[in-house]
């Protein structure tokens, strides 16, 4: 099973602040779903509460500290146990979701990185984690510059690890 990480940045690596994403950019959210299609994902408990009005929580796998957390989606407390369970479920591609800790935890296993960097550079309290450490091929890039359905211009990149 592949295990990838998708994630929109500003250029300065800040993906969010008070749990909440900082920009609302329709074409990159698009561009998002399309690429989760019908694929599970492992997202932290913070991130998932926070978002889980606008996700497929069908395919959600959350990550959590506490084993009490209470959720309707399966709950494991190891990425071993996630892992797993995406694999028992037949998965192919197994997406990373965030937040910070959940991406620094599974980098070290991801294979694929899908990256949208958005054309932001103010500060919050929730960064992706330092990718460059490793060696990427692009497979896959395109800019997506301001339009009616993009209010922000934002990069696109496909990046595999090799």
């Amino acid at each position: 099973m592949k295990i990838s990480s998708i994630v929109a940045m500003g250029k300065n690596r800040v993906i969010g602040a008070d749990n909440q994403m900082i920009w609302h950019i329709p074409s990159e959210f698009e561009h998002y779903r399309s690429l989760l299609s019908d694929h599970y994902y492992i997202i932290g408990r913070k991130n998932f509460d926070g978002s889980k009005h606008k996700l497929n929580t069908k395919k959600a796998i959350v990550l959590s500290r506490n084993a009490n957390y209470q959720s309707e989606t399966p709950v494991f407390t190891t990425p071993d146990e996630a892992i797993s369970y995406a694999k028992d479920q037949g998965e192919t591609e197994l997406f990373i979701m965030g937040g910070q800790q959940i991406y620094k935890t599974f980098m070290p296993l991801i294979d694929t990185l899908y990256l949208s960097i958005v054309d932001y550079n103010k500060d919050g309290d929730t960064y992706f984690p330092e990718h460059l450490n490793y060696k990427w091929e692009c497979r896959k890039s395109f800019v997506r510059n301001v339009d009616e359905n993009t209010p922000i211009s934002w990069e696109f990149f496909e990046l595999h690890k090799v």
